[in-house]
């Protein structure tokens, strides 16, 4: 009977250490000719067993065996048994290939100072570039962007004087003076924070009391130690409506900018200044809708704000297209000498049958200005963003 345990109690640890000796090594290649100074890995790997709350994971570099501080791994548990998400920050070179090995090991007291913070309040996030704080005019749990701190340039504040700073997506119907947006949604509605390691995430969703038949689903995304933040929104026509005005990825800021710079279609880079006839050209000759960057800049202060169009999709509920009416890109003149761009999907009375359906994922860089190539970091973000690193999971 002693010898049968025995061989039972060896059966469960072989059975055991075989499922943790199975763990998944990581791939990591960039294969756009782009140096990454910094970008955040997901990959999903099936672990063979639970960790226990005493455990955590250790990422070594296969090829030098630098090991990646196990306070720079987040995990994140799936629906999946034994499945995680591993999520952890790279440094890679243009056309390099890393692999990383994964193993569990007891976990170690934390010594990770966290570069993102989110407020008590839940009202203002920052890492080392910025801070971002949210309206609470309309909803105390936190709207819109208001206005953005460049903590690199004297706490210079992106801001507009009366509204809040973000202001996209937005619509009129035919029958009102004013145009609603995210800021409208009715009280009550989604309003939900999630802060990650290396993440905090800000969604919101519902419909506006003015304007009903159009749901708007809002999402931001700040990260640690990059100069960015992502914003998607989608807006779905529930029941058929009628608009004089429909919008999305609008910044409106004050008199802070003397120049606008963008991409053009035939790959050139176009650069207008924002208080002279200049800025004419482009009530005729429209910036399009699906211009790939455009930013603002400050030549003497050495500061700029830009949006990189990441996903723009007005593909309705069954795969057709949703109705639009001349879409372009819009720089408008405001009062005050304020500034702002957005995308103008119609500006004329027009029927939105239901189902029609309006997506964007932008991302927001704040950037220094170099005098002979203002362009720089956003192209570089512009190319990074548009070219992921692939992430592949070998099997253990």
């Amino acid at each position: 009977m002693n010898s049968i345990y025995k061989l039972f109690v060896l059966a469960v640890l072989f059975t055991s250490c075989s499922k943790t000796k199975n763990i998944p090594a990581i791939v990591i290649s960039e294969t756009a000719g782009f140096e990454r100074q910094l970008e955040y890995i997901n990959a999903n790997v099936d672990l063979g067993r639970e960790l226990s709350e005493n455990e955590s994971l250790m990422i070594t570099n296969v090829e030098d065996g630098s090991v990646i501080s196990t306070d720079k791994v987040n995990l994140i548990q799936n629906d999946k048994q034994f499945e995680y998400t591993i999520v952890f920050p790279v440094a890679i070179a243009a056309n390099q290939t890393k692999k990383f090995s994964v193993s569990i090991q007891e976990k170690k007291p934390s010594s990770q100072t966290n570069q993102l913070k989110l407020s008590e309040d839940n009202l203002a996030v920052e890492n080392e570039f910025y801070k971002a704080t949210f309206s609470s005019e309309d909803d105390k749990r936190g709207g819109q962007v208001n206005g953005i701190q460049l903590k690199n340039f004297d706490n210079q504040l992106l801001k507009r004087g009366h509204i809040a700073m973000h202001w996209a997506p937005n619509f009129s119907k035919t029958s009102s003076d004013y145009y609603f947006n995210l800021e409208d949604l009715k009280a009550g509605s989604k309003n939900l924070v999630k802060n990650e390691s290396y993440r905090v995430v800000k969604e919101r969703s519902g419909v506006t009391d003015s304007v009903p038949e159009i749901k708007i689903e809002g999402r931001y995304e700040f990260y640690a130690d990059l100069p960015y933040f992502l914003f998607e929104s989608t807006m779905t026509v529930e029941q058929e409506v009628e608009l004089n005005l429909l919008r999305n990825d609008e910044m409106t800021m004050d008199s802070l900018y003397t120049h606008l710079i963008y991409a053009q279609k035939d790959g050139s880079v176009a650069q207008l200044n924002m208080y002279s006839d200049e800025l004419n050209v482009l009530e005729e000759d429209h910036m399009a809708d699906d211009t790939k960057w455009l930013a603002f800049y400050n030549a003497e202060k050495g500061y700029g704000f830009g949006s990189i169009r990441l996903s723009y999709d007005n593909t309705n509920v069954d795969g057709k297209p949703s109705p639009v009416h001349n879409p372009y890109t819009k720089i408008t003149r405001s009062s005050n000498n304020g500034r702002y761009w957005n995308r103008v999907l119609s500006d004329t009375i027009q029927t939105f049958p239901i189902g029609s359906k309006y997506y964007e994922k932008n991302a927001y860089l704040v950037f220094s200005v170099d005098p002979d190539n203002p362009e720089k970091e956003i192209l570089h973000y512009y190319n990074c963003l548009q070219n992921p690193l692939k992430v592949e999971v070998l099997p253990g």
